[in-house]
């Protein structure tokens, strides 16, 4: 079956990728978004790919964003565990392990870029999302570009202004792109002032600027959703260049250089920062995650700590934990 219906308007087209907007699409219609199928593919799923989140209420206390542990539990158990608790599975990489899913994702990015002049991508990267009612994303910004094609449910989303240090710093945002920092950053409610905030039913997707803050909400009902994570050359040039002023901050003490994405300085600072990088003097601890929760259908909210971890060492903590630092990548 062709997946048709990527709609976006004549203003959407021109302002796509700069702008945050809502456009339209098919893909909602699919069985291979049933119970039954979801079930299944979580049963086959490789379970290092799939990361099960557990939050607060607060969209103030990302500090509350914790990783479960669900061995042992089937695909039927999790989408339970889903309907009753408060939880976001992240099921990463769907793209590389079911070829329905990488063959439709082709299609909707051949679609838009016969849409969109001048949008070419030369990778997409994949993440099906599954997530109780009123569960939250927190505040946060992601590195690459990307896309939220919302399916069963309804959530609400808001979007911040990209690339403005009022809503986050510019060492943080280098931080990201380096894969020193969880995407996770400071939230004030007056940011909303400056957000535009839709709620997505199926049938749309939302798209942003990169770089641009957001944080989700999901309203009564259980939520399933596509997040697609797409790399460009202009995307490809901002990661070099704020990975270089990284390197260049931290490691030569050089503050306040220019964001420039092109021209010279740009192009020789990422060639001295891969020339350093491949000397080895940029290490890296990249950011991890250790679970502190376990998926139990028995408990309240159907998590319960792990052994060993108590409630008030969890909310002592200043950062979001769970299990690698691409557990809570693409939660949106």
């Amino acid at each position: 079956m062709n997946v048709h219906g990527v709609t976006l308007d004549s203003d959407q087209r021109r302002v796509f990728g700069e702008a945050p907007l809502i456009g339209s699409h098919s893909l909602h219609e699919l069985e291979l978004f049933s119970d039954d199928c979801l079930a299944a593919l979580l049963d086959r799923h490789p379970r290092e790919h799939l990361y099960a989140l557990t939050m607060g209420n607060d969209p103030t206390r990302w500090d509350e964003n914790r990783l479960a542990l669900h061995d042992g539990l089937s695909g039927r158990e999790l989408l339970t565990a889903v309907k009753r608790g408060r939880l976001w599975l992240n099921v990463k990489r769907v793209d590389e392990h079911e070829p329905e899913y990488a063959r439709i994702v082709r299609e909707l990015y051949e679609q838009l870029m016969t849409l969109v002049p001048g949008f070419t991508v030369d990778a997409v990267k994949t993440t099906l999302l599954i997530s109780s009612p009123r569960a939250l994303v927190y505040y946060h910004v992601d590195g690459a570009p990307s896309l939220l094609w919302h399916l069963r449910g309804e959530k609400r989303v808001w979007m911040y202004p990209a690339l403005d240090e009022r809503f986050i710093a510019r060492e943080l945002l280098e931080d990201i792109h380096a894969g020193v920092a969880h995407e996770y950053v400071p939230y004030e409610p007056h940011f909303d002032r400056h957000a535009q905030a839709r709620v997505l039913v199926p049938g749309q997707f939302a798209s942003w600027p990169q770089n641009a803050p957001h944080r989700v909400t999901n309203l009564d009902s259980l939520n399933v959703s596509l997040n697609t994570e797409h790399y460009t050359p202009a995307s490809r040039r901002r990661a070099r260049v704020y990975s270089a002023n990284r390197f260049l901050r931290t490691k030569l003490k050089i503050f306040d250089l220019s964001t420039n994405e092109r021209g010279l300085r740009a192009y020789a600072k990422s060639v001295l920062h891969r020339g350093a990088s491949l000397a080895g003097l940029d290490e890296r601890t990249m950011k991890r995650h250790v679970p502190t929760m376990r998926i139990d259908l028995t408990a309240e909210l159907c998590v319960r700590p792990l052994r060993g971890t108590s409630k008030s060492s969890q909310k002592r903590r200043r950062k979001p934990s769970s299990a690698g630092a691409t557990a809570t990548r693409r939660s949106t």
